[in-house]
């Protein structure tokens, strides 16, 4: 128990604190928490001082039998959280397009997987006589996305509520359920099981049988216990946290007893609660507070004692597992991207957003690596993919849709509307106004951009957080970009991560496949309202002269790179 309690404090410390410089160094959190695991493991202590590495964290024995638990219920709680940025509303109000974008993103990267493992030599493998299923699991696993980084790299980006960041989620959903489950299927024959079609077919069964109970059964009546729970605005976030732990854990427990891995039932808990359009965005936050700051930490960490990352490192094979994953993936979904009607450009950064591998792939190298199907150097080939594709999607999305704004928002708002104070007191109400105010531009266009809007609202909130929303939608037959903006002194709910009512409502119509001039527009808004001095002075503003000016001021400053904390760091 000594060891047990050690280990785990001194693996959640150095993670927060390598993970907190990580951040400051403009790097996603998992870094630091995987290097802690570096330092404290085989790599580094290990070399230095081998008899306190493995007193603290022994390879047999009840000290690592404990810290295995932990770091089971961690990664079970993990894909909780992903499945929870899960909303199946998007996966089929983009229909289509989702379904190119996702089935090319999976079969391109499953082919180039299957392809590399068989091509790679015998001495890459644990046993080259299950090569088959080596180079299947490594297809697999070449295919899987990862919705929390995605997510987060959207979120950073200004991306995650626009028309390319809806289809990149939906995508990348669709990508997840279908991976988990043939990764599921393998995990028998991995743990050095028969493949035996009666057990397999118990196994998805029994899955599948889960899978509708949870989202078809379950997923109305949680939505109502759920609004009874966040009806008490204290005491809500606590019981809707407990909720959520207590049903994962079953859900685990379940899937595990079914012959599919422990971590599919959180994922599907995940995507049933996720999916409850009464849960608070800021009860969303307090679970991934919870886990991405108590749990997430270990879990990375205790990777870094898995391997000597230093011995186990091959440039060749790390270089081989990078160029397949990322060419497979980024072609297949760009591809799938053109194929449901995005313009060439869009659909590039659609295909690197969804390139993203980060928790999702190391999580599954791990179960990998402890079925024995792994070597070591495979191992960190796929950590360090992982990583890499974690850290160059951001930058290549933004690249990918930079451009020259046609107009600037001050012209924008010239052209558009401004209401002072708004009547209205709920979301619905402030768009039917601000859409009112547009009307003599619109003409006969307003009720279908008012239906619009409000569809898009019920998909995915619109309140950033700050005091600030944005509805917005693509509305068919208009050939421009219309703005409102509207100052509700005593606030609208949108649903904000923070919890916060709106006071500061922009209407952000677009013409129909303007991703690109939609992402800038919308960067613009959050430089000019985000700020709190700027939003202070906003609301101040006597008239539309002084709007425009502090509209002009704010939206021409660079970017500050804030950061929020709604969404795993992962």
């Amino acid at each position: 128990m000594l060891v047990f309690l050690l280990s785990l404090a001194v693996l959640l410390t150095a993670a927060r604190l390598l993970g907190e410089l990580a951040r400051r160094l403009g790097l996603p959190l998992v870094f630091g928490e995987i290097a802690a695991g570096i330092v404290l493991g085989p790599t580094l202590l290990g070399r230095v001082w081998p008899a306190a590495n493995q007193w603290l964290f022994p390879s047999a024995g009840a000290p690592q039998v404990m810290l295995s638990g932990y770091t089971t219920v961690a990664v079970v709680l993990l894909l909780v959280v992903a499945g929870l940025e899960v909303n199946l509303g998007i996966v089929r109000r983009r229909g289509r397009s989702a379904l190119l974008t996702s089935v090319m993103g999976i079969a391109m990267p499953l082919g180039g997987g299957v392809v590399l493992g068989v091509l790679l030599p015998d001495s890459d493998l644990v046993r080259p006589d299950h090569r088959t299923l080596f180079a299947v699991f490594l297809g697999v696993a070449l295919s899987i996305s990862a919705l929390p980084v995605i997510a987060r790299t959207l979120l950073d980006l200004g991306l995650f509520k626009t028309e390319v960041g809806l289809l990149v989620m939906a995508a990348a959903t669709v990508n997840d359920l279908v991976g988990w489950l043939a990764f599921s299927v393998l995990l028998s024959p991995m743990q050095g099981g028969a493949f035996e079609l009666r057990v397999v077919v118990r196994a998805v069964a029994l899955t599948l049988a889960f899978i509708a109970a949870a989202l078809v059964v379950a997923r109305p009546l949680l939505g109502r216990l759920i609004a009874r729970l966040e009806a008490d605005s204290h005491a809500g976030p606590r019981r809707v946290l407990s909720l959520i732990i207590l049903l994962s854990l079953f859900g685990a427990a379940f899937t595990e007893w079914a012959g599919i891995h422990a971590v599919f039932g959180g994922f599907v808990v995940g995507v049933a609660v996720g999916d409850a359009p009464v849960l608070k965005e800021r009860t969303r936050v307090i679970v991934h507070e919870f886990v991405t700051n108590i749990f997430a930490p270990v879990f990375f960490a205790s990777l870094g004692l898995r391997a000597d990352f230093v011995a186990s490192f091959d440039l060749r094979l790390c270089a081989l597992v990078f160029a397949v994953a990322s060419g497979a993936k980024i072609i297949g979904c760009t591809l799938g991207a053109r194929a449901g009607g995005m313009r060439l450009r869009p659909a590039a950064a659609v295909g690197f957003g969804l390139n993203a591998r980060g928790a999702m792939e190391i999580i599954l190298a791990l179960i990998a690596l402890d079925a024995g199907l792994l070597r070591p150097r495979v191992f960190v080939a796929l950590v360090f993919m992982a990583l890499a594709t974690s850290l160059v999607s951001g930058p290549t999305m933004k690249w990918m849709l930079r451009g020259v704004d046609e107009e600037d928002l001050p012209s924008l708002l010239r052209r558009g509307a401004w209401v002072p104070r708004l009547a209205a007191t709920t979301p619905a109400g402030a768009i039917e106004e601000l859409v009112e105010a547009l009307k003599g531009r619109l003409g006969d266009l307003a009720p279908r951009a008012r239906q619009a809007v409000l569809d898009r609202e019920a998909t995915a909130p619109t309140g950033l957080g700050d005091d600030v929303a944005v509805p917005h939608a693509a509305v068919a037959g208009l050939t421009r970009p219309l703005l409102a903006l509207g100052f509700a002194p005593d606030g609208i709910d949108f649903d904000a991560p923070d919890g916060q009512p709106a006071r500061v409502v922009f209407l952000l119509l677009m013409p129909p496949r303007a991703y690109d001039q939609e992402v800038r527009i919308l960067a613009h808004i959050a430089r000019a309202a985000i700020e709190p001095t700027a939003r202070a002075r906003l609301l101040a503003a006597a008239d539309l002269r002084e709007v425009l000016a502090l509209v002009g001021q704010a939206a021409s400053r660079p970017a500050t790179g804030r950061r929020r904390a709604s969404l795993a760091d992962i």
